[in-house]
């Protein structure tokens, strides 16, 4: 069988089990139904995991698999590779994916309607990473939005659809601008294809390079308010926070994450790429600090894990966009896109079991405020968890994103730091850090016990999509520490298996070969000593915070106005920013 013949498996398995979805919610609900449902799910999520196993030795040997859709001339069909960064995007999105699908059998949203739109998503994302052409990733980008918007208020949360709205709102004014810089590509060179509009640009004169330059700005501007780069990031909280928590997993581990690595291709055929990559590296170094100053101010868990996801892309930003700035072919461009990537892969695991695991603790506890909620060990026995599993992957999603050894976390962060130590990036990136312990120290509070149990909240909730039938129950039960738990087990094997998986990566991003520098220890006594400096850093910052002038600042912090014109403010700023910084670059 040739990759040729199985490479839209990808994309057609998924949309396949959607299908297969919406045919269950045309039919009475019962057995039959179900049955129809979770085939749809094992064809949309179990088999594409199978055909990447099957085009692994294509792209672990450096080759890829590209053409045209349709078997259109070139120029007028859409244009697709498959390669190496398409691959490892899949098998992020397919893993998440399936946890999260797992989780919402038993915590809800659950059904048909949830099934067929979850895996249309699942096909978008898979889509976004192997288009080469503009407008084909402009519909790629709205299928992944439109998709969102309809999962989002699945939640069924106070503000949930005002959320949802919100991020239509920004997504939609800032896809105006992608349509605008593809516009402006297409009239300079007549082709949408990457290739094709890196060449024509090869033959444009100088007094066309301003409109090429401020094209580029708008792509990318349009791109990075989907990854919430700081200051583009507003529309997020207010989503992660309140969509049901399966959905959150996915909007924080993969969808924020697939337009970056898709926004790749088109830097590494455009003249300014390298200078795009320099200032959205400095941009993720600020990301990552100023998300987790606003994350550790929360009074919300799951708005505090949502602005968390906005400090973790931070890193792979700034990672991302110091190898762009480089050069990717060279051995430390190649060695930063690896650590971005697998601090990406790693952060989608555990900020997964993180927004699972908080998200069955608030449910339970009916209670999301972590200046209030206490003993929740003690809540989730008395909901029919007799072993604290939910706690305990907490404690393991909670010391990764910290940086633990030897878990995941502990090793995509010692990859990035190692990789840009002194510069810029490396500072900022060690204070995020710091915060980061501080901010999950405040988050574990809720799982503390409390001489006076049961008096917050003397009535436990249920998880939504529980049901009194005890049979339904358990299954409920079971699919959602069975979701928790192999993530859990990931993030454990992850950190332990780190010199195998970033040799593999290493090989994938460098086209088959070797050409990547990795931490040669990673548990050095230099990297162990910095892991004990930034935890007692942390706990230092944690009692500060919780201070009464530290927590007058960071109410003030936490209800500092926010709106969709500041954002909007935001992106034009930005844009014009990029803008003249590629236009001063040129001169």
């Amino acid at each position: 069988m040739r990759p040729e013949d199985i490479v839209f498996a990808t994309v057609m398995l998924p949309l396949l089990g959607a299908a297969l979805a919406f045919c269950a919610k045309l039919l009475p609900k019962g057995r039959v139904a179900s049955v129809v449902e979770y085939t749809g799910a094992l064809v949309g999520l179990g088999l594409p995991p199978l055909v990447l196993i099957l085009l692994f030795p294509v792209v672990f040997s450096g080759q890829s698999v590209s053409g045209v859709v349709g078997q259109w001339f070139v120029g007028i069909g859409i244009t697709f590779r498959f390669d190496a960064l398409a691959w490892l995007v899949n098998i992020l999105g397919f893993t998440i994916g399936t946890a999260a699908w797992v989780y919402s059998l038993g915590a809800g949203p659950k059904g048909p309607a949830f099934t067929g739109v979850f895996l249309i998503q699942t096909a978008a994302l898979c889509a976004t990473i192997m288009t080469t052409d503009l407008f084909n990733l402009f519909v790629c980008l709205e299928i992944m939005g439109i998709t969102s918007y309809v999962l989002i208020p699945t939640s069924r949360k106070a503000g949930a659809t005002l959320a949802s709205f919100s991020y239509l709102m920004v997504s939609a004014s800032a896809m105006v601008f992608f349509l605008l810089g593809t516009y402006g590509f297409y009239r300079l060179t007549g082709a949408l294809s990457y290739e094709g509009i890196s060449n024509g640009l090869q033959a444009i004169s100088s007094s066309d390079t301003v409109l090429s330059i401020v094209s580029l700005a708008l792509l990318v501007s349009a791109i990075a308010i989907r990854v919430a780069v700081m200051p583009l990031y507003g529309w997020l909280p207010d989503a992660h926070a309140l969509a049901p928590h399966a959905v959150s997993a996915v909007l924080s581990g993969v969808l924020i994450k697939t337009p970056l690595f898709a926004l790749s291709r088109i830097l590494f055929l455009f003249p300014a790429g390298m200078q795009v990559g320099e200032l959205m590296g400095i941009a993720g170094g600020v990301t990552a600090v100023l998300g987790v100053v606003i994350a550790l101010s929360q009074e919300d868990a799951k708005r505090l894990l949502a602005y968390h996801s906005i400090s973790q892309i931070g890193y792979v930003v700034a990672a991302w966009g110091m190898a762009i700035s480089i050069g990717v072919d060279s051995p430390a461009g190649t060695s930063l896109m690896v650590a971005a990537f697998l601090h990406a892969f790693y952060h989608a695991l555990f900020k997964g079991l993180l927004f699972l695991s908080i998200g069955t603790t608030v449910d339970v506890a009916k209670e999301r405020n972590v200046y209030i909620l206490r003993d929740s060990i003690g809540k989730l026995r008395a909901a029919g968890e007799r072993i604290p599993v939910t706690f305990m992957c907490f404690v393991i999603g909670a010391l990764a994103i910290s940086a633990t050894p030897p878990l995941n976390g502990f090793v995509s962060k010692t990859a990035i730091t190692y990789a840009m130590k002194g510069s810029l990036h490396y500072y900022l990136l060690s204070a995020a850090a710091v915060g980061t312990v501080a901010s999950f120290i405040k988050l574990s509070r809720i799982y503390w016990p409390t001489g006076k149990r049961g008096r917050l909240h003397p009535e436990l909730g249920v998880l939504p999509g529980s049901s009194a039938n005890p049979q339904t129950k358990a299954y409920g039960l079971v699919a959602r520490l069975t979701a928790q738990s192999v993530l859990a087990v990931l993030c454990i094997a992850g950190g332990l298996a780190a010199p195998h998986i970033l040799t593999i990566i290493g090989t994938l991003m460098s086209r088959g070969g070797t050409n990547i520098a990795v931490p040669p220890i990673l548990y050095s006594t230099d990297n162990l000593l910095k892991t004990g400096v930034t935890t007692l850093g942390g706990i230092l910052l944690f009692f500060v915070a919780t201070s009464k002038i530290g927590s007058r600042v960071l109410h003030t912090i936490r209800t500092r106005p926010r709106s969709f014109q500041g954002l909007f403010v935001s992106f034009s700023l930005g844009t014009a920013v990029l803008a003249a910084f590629l236009v001063v670059g040129k001169i």
